[in-house]
This record gives structure tokens, sequence and C-alpha cells, in this order.
């Protein structure tokens, strides 16, 4: 098994953020890397570094006008004379209301769906190179292998064709599949983050080749807040391509078990050619987020079953916060998913 990594994602430090009007540390530090990096080669995996498929892929899925923002923000509020990071003062959602020429305060208050997402001075890179990691991960699976492992930071799910949000900006596992999927293949996504992957059922709402189906606490309370709910079910080209599995508050193994077997089996019924995983650890108990109550040997239990389906699997790395346990609970999935030859 092969795990696609690069350094380069050490340069997006956010700092403080703000979340539920409180300020408080980015939990999206370069340290969680480091942890997830230790587990893998710990577990004797094949690391290679990404490599460059360009801007095209990203474009593919993301609008013109939001990958410039990302790439320029940092720059052009430096040249501006306002120093420091690019956070959202004022919100405008609605699409027909977007100006070239609006401020990158006014672009960010569009493009950033709240204020835990900055972008600073290494974020583009260190997002653009996530999306790279995910698409080198795809190359690897066109090519034959059955399980390959992206350590993507920053993570991607919250991001839509233009936002970010979540502490996510490109959505790197909506990218890869994309790009995987170019002739036409069918492409099941499985997203196993505490939060709802709202950025992924945004860009495949209507497109009936890719399934998307979501294990996550509920959003009544929760973040991503309006997206995740049973009844979302995709759009009127694809019907019944979305499937949303929200848990209780503080729902525990068994909850989180069934609901993943049940996401998985729904997405192993769009008879896909490979199924992607939106991979969060962020469900644990101990996590910062505080979302759900799983243990980390409910994670060596969906590890072993994701590695005993037929169809080849591309882990995304997504959210998992707790530094003291992520080194741990990555190598207990990882001893269930990957198979020796």
């Amino acid at each position: 098994m092969k795990v696609v990594y690069s350094d380069l994602h050490r340069g997006h430090v956010p700092g403080d953020v703000v979340e539920n009007g409180l300020a408080r540390p980015s939990r999206d530090v370069p340290e969680r890397l480091d942890a997830l990096l230790r587990a893998v080669k710990s577990a004797g995996l094949d690391v290679v570094d990404a490599a460059d498929y360009g801007r095209s892929p990203l474009a593919a899925v993301h609008s013109a006008a939001y990958l410039d923002f990302l790439a320029n923000a940092y720059q052009e509020r430096q040249s501006s004379g306002l120093p420091g990071r690019v956070f959202p003062a004022v919100f405008e959602t609605k699409s027909q209301a977007y100006r070239d020429d609006w401020s990158v305060i006014a672009k960010a208050g569009f493009h950033l769906r709240d204020q835990i997402t900055p972008v600073d001075e290494g974020t583009w890179l260190a997002a653009y190179w996530a999306a790279q990691t995910a698409l080198t991960a795809a190359e690897l699976v066109k090519r034959g292998e059955r399980q390959v492992y992206a350590l993507c930071r920053p993570s991607g799910h919250h991001a839509g064709r233009d936002f970010g949000g979540g502490a996510t900006y490109l959505n790197n596992v909506a990218i890869a599949a994309k790009w995987f999927a170019g002739g036409g293949e069918r492409v099941a996504i499985l997203d196993v983050d505490v939060h709802h992957g709202n950025g992924t059922q945004d860009i495949f709402w209507n497109d009936d080749r890719f399934f998307f189906s979501s294990v996550h606490r509920s959003p009544a309370g929760y973040y991503p807040h309006f997206t995740g709910y049973r009844d979302e079910v995709g759009g009127p080209a694809a019907m019944g391509t979305t499937f949303n599995w929200p848990l209780r508050e503080n729902a525990a193994d068994i909850e989180f078990v069934e609901g993943f077997k049940r996401c998985l089996g729904a997405a192993l019924r769009h008879d896909p050619v490979a199924v992607f995983v939106s991979l969060g650890f962020d469900a644990l108990a101990s996590d910062p987020a505080n979302g759900l109550r799983v243990t980390e040997q409910a994670f060596e239990t969906i590890g072993t079953v994701l590695g005993s389906i037929e169809v080849p699997v591309l882990l995304v790395q997504e959210g998992g916060y707790d530094l003291g346990a992520l080194e741990s609970v990555a190598r207990l999935f990882l001893s269930g998913f990957a198979v020796t030859e």
C-alpha cells in the first residue's frame, strides 16, 4: 500500500480563529500530519511524494474566481496596506451579486463561509499541494493499486465549487474523483469525518456518476449546520445518489459502525469502479471537535471492513485533531485496512 505526502502542507499556519463568536487557536496544525506520518511509517508503508498535475483538475471542480481568490488574497491584502491574514468581515452568498472589482474583504465574505478558514501566506501553496496529493493517489489507483492513502492537509470536504469553510479550501476528494472519472467511470465517495461533507455533496449534487454517502453527527446545532439531513438525496438529475446518515450527539461505537456500514453498502450498490473515502478521525471521544464518542477500536473495525471490499479504495485525509491519539488511531485503522501481499 502506498501513501502519498507533500511536506509543503507546513506553510499553512492558521493561528487563532473565531468559532461561534469565540476566539480559539486553530486545530489544523502541521503536527497533525507528523502524527499520521509516524503511523504509516511504523506500519512499514511506502511513502511517495506528490506530483504536480497543474491547476486544470482544480478548475474542473472549483470556479476560476474562487481559485484566483485563494491564490492572490494574501498578497492583495498586504498590498492594500492591511497586515495579517485574510478573514471575512461581512458575508455575501448570492452568486448573482459577485463583482470582479470587489475588494479582498468583499471577496472573502463571498468565498469563505466562516471565520475558522483564514487565508495566510502559505495557505494557497498548502491547499494546492493537498489537491496534488489526492490527484497523485488517484493516478496510482488508475495504474492498478488497490489501496492508496493520500495524506492531505488542509482537509477539503467542506469546500464547494466557489467557497471554502470549516478549515478547508480545495475539495481534495472531489478533485481526485472528478479527475479519476474523466472517462465516465462511476465513483463512490464515502465520508466518515465527524462533520458532514457539505462541500462534496454540493459539488456532486446533480451528477449521477458520483455517489456521495456520509456518516456524521447531526447538523442540528453542529457544523456545518445547514446540510447533512436524511432527506437530502441529490438534485433533479441525480436523485438517490446522495445518502446521509446523521447520528445523535455523543453517539458511540455501535451507532457509528452501523452508520458506516449503511453508507458503505449504499455506496457499493452504485456499482463504482473505486471508493474514495474522506477519512476523518475526529469522531474520537477525545477529539476537541466534541461531536461523537467513538473509540479507536471502532476505527480498526471500519478499517477492516474497508480493507475487505473488492473494489479499489483511495483514502483522503480529512479531520482528526487530538494530537495525543492520532498516531495510535491511524495505526489501528491501517492495521485493519492495509492488505499485506
